[in-house]
């Protein structure tokens, strides 16, 4: 009988179980995935080609402060953390390429996420940037897990989702954990301080780069983006909720003195997404 790495969950530090799966978007890239909708598949892919500069951003920020966390269990869970993530890299790698033989520039939108992530702020600066993207993605992968969102999307980017968002929630609180434990010398509103104004900075810049990403994706062989398709791709950012209701209305919480993220109050929500995966990989 093949092992179910679900079944380790009880086990593990913060509930993280690392699923090393392989989905072939290469093989089946498509520019409609989502719906048949273009425009709504860019924005996605807008974020999702930042994915892996992201997740190699966030393991080096944790891994800096991991041994100066007194409690073990946040330090396992740092390791729990990064092999998800280093699995997710991985799979976003391929996500990239299957962009690349779409004809997308990825060189260009991989090069706009690295100048987001500024290797050479402070490690406090950084790790606070980890927890405000994390906070965002961790808002979207609820949204995934919750919601029909996914129900017309082609298998293969709707599988890869599925495990994402998943283990995005199951390793919510670890960045935050790490934050909340790391030395600081300052008064304790400073801190407070720092982690809420790095994440409407994140905010800002995310907008930005996923806009600007979706542009690239959907110009035309000249590289331009007609009108048409600008005011299209301005109504899915700005004119429908969707997009804030998903990524950024969940954020309020975050503004909350002592925030630690999702942790226990997400059980039945990560229930669900575990036979989402499971039953959606059955049928496949």
């Amino acid at each position: 009988m093949p092992h179910d790495p679900d079944g380790d969950a009880a086990r593990a530090p913060f509930g993280i179980v690392p699923r090393d799966l392989h989905f072939d978007i290469v093989g089946n890239a498509n520019p409609a995935w989502l719906d048949g909708d273009p425009v709504r598949s860019a924005i996605v892919d807008g974020f999702a080609v930042m994915l892996p500069e992201g997740e190699r951003f966030f393991i080096r920020a944790l891994k800096h402060y991991a041994p100066k966390v007194p409690d073990p269990a946040v330090r396992e869970g740092v390791q729990g953390y990064a092999r998800q993530e280093a699995f997710h890299t991985r799979e976003h790698e391929a996500y990239n390429a299957a962009l690349r033989r779409l004809g997308a520039d990825v060189d260009a939108m991989e090069a706009r996420a690295r100048r987001l992530l500024d290797p050479h702020t402070r490690p406090i600066v950084r790790l606070a940037a980890t927890c405000a993207i994390e906070q965002i993605t961790y808002s979207f992968s609820r949204a995934v897990l919750g919601s029909r969102l996914l129900e017309g999307a082609a298998a293969p980017y709707r599988q890869l989702w599925q495990w994402h968002s998943l283990e995005e929630v199951e390793h919510s609180a670890v960045a935050l954990s790490v934050f909340h434990a790391a030395p600081w010398s300052g008064p304790r509103w400073l801190k407070y301080a720092l982690r809420v104004g790095v994440l409407f900075i994140v905010i800002v810049q995310l907008v930005r780069g996923m806009a600007g990403n979706a542009a690239t994706l959907l110009a035309g062989p000249d590289g331009r983006l007609g009108w048409r398709m600008r005011l299209r791709l301005g109504w899915a950012l700005l004119g429908r909720p969707w997009l804030a209701r998903m990524l950024f209305v969940p954020c309020l919480a975050y503004l909350k003195p002592g925030y630690a993220g999702g942790g226990g109050r997400d059980q039945d929500l990560v229930e669900r997404g575990r036979q989402l995966l499971r039953d959606d990989r059955a049928t496949a």
